[in-house]
């Protein structure tokens, strides 16, 4: 007779077969499902994956309250469990949001980026690029798109298509956080120049994605090659000159701009649950 599998390695075993392997985040969110389905196993002595039930979510869900788990770690725990309900083709047994769990993440801290800073590691960048430097041209390639649109890191690497909708000109975003794909509006002149750069520097780079990785790395050698520059050259958080400042400063420049924060919000890529306040200071 077979040994019976436990809960966790079913657990694996189905949203193994549904996340994306190029995912950065795919070891924490494999931890967080082994994690959720022990709980369970251990709690309820559930045996199929398949009886899942909104209360072993909601049970999980009171044990990290009472340990005290700060409302930004529950969130990507529960994260994980949605993952794993979507590939048992039952999402339902996890509430939408997080907050019908009573958990909120109140995050009002934007950064003020130090322009200044940020322009001085770019030239620096530039400088290198002109040299041959190949991964100094990924990392300003892509500077300009965190920039210009206030992408995400990871996705400043990866979003290089461009793409028309009834007649106007839109850059599909990847990358972003679960593997969502959205299209931004080219609206500005330093947006279109960003997009065309990705364009020069591709091909500069011989990729043949169309994206600015260079074809001899891997997406995460990328990442992290990107990372290890920016602070190579002087990004770092305590000067607010990371490479995640650019993004805060990109949306800033455009509620300033008029644009709502709502509308920020959706550029951002961020869902409902989500504070513009995370991005746009208190006026």
């Amino acid at each position: 007779m077979a040994k019976k599998k436990s809960l966790a390695v079913q657990a694996l075993e189905r949203v193994g077969k549904n996340w994306s392997k190029a995912s950065l985040t795919r070891e924490a969110l494999l931890q967080h499902v082994k994690g959720f389905a022990r709980f369970v196993e251990k709690r309820f002595g559930l045996e199929q994956l398949e009886n899942l039930k909104p209360g072993h979510v909601a049970a999980y869900v009171a044990d990290m309250q009472k340990q005290g788990l700060s409302p930004g770690t529950m969130a990507n725990r529960l994260s994980a469990v949605r993952q794993l309900a979507a590939a048992l083709a039952k999402a339902n047994i996890v509430f939408r949001t997080n907050a019908e769990y009573g958990i909120n993440r109140v995050r009002n801290n934007p950064v003020i980026a130090d322009r200044e800073g940020i322009e001085q590691i770019k030239a620096a960048l530039a400088e290198r690029a002109q040299q041959g430097d190949r991964v100094a041209m990924m990392t300003y390639a892509a500077s300009l798109l965190r920039d210009a649109f206030g992408l995400r890191s990871k996705e400043s690497i990866m979003s290089s298509w461009l793409v028309m909708h009834e007649g106007r000109l839109y850059l599909r975003i990847e990358g972003a956080k679960g593997g969502r794909v959205r299209d931004l509006e080219v609206q500005t002149p330093e947006q279109l120049n960003a997009a065309h750069q990705i364009d020069a520097m591709a091909k500069a780079l011989g990729s043949g994605t169309g994206r600015i990785i260079p074809p001899e790395m891997s997406l995460k050698e990328a990442y992290d090659a990107q990372r290890s520059l920016w602070r190579e050259l002087g990004g770092n958080r305590h000067d607010k000159t990371h490479m995640h400042a650019q993004r805060h400063d990109c949306l800033q420049r455009m509620h300033k701009e008029g644009k709502s924060k709502r509308e920020i919000m959706d550029i951002a890529g961020h869902g409902q649950d989500r504070s513009p306040g995370a991005y746009i200071p208190n006026e």
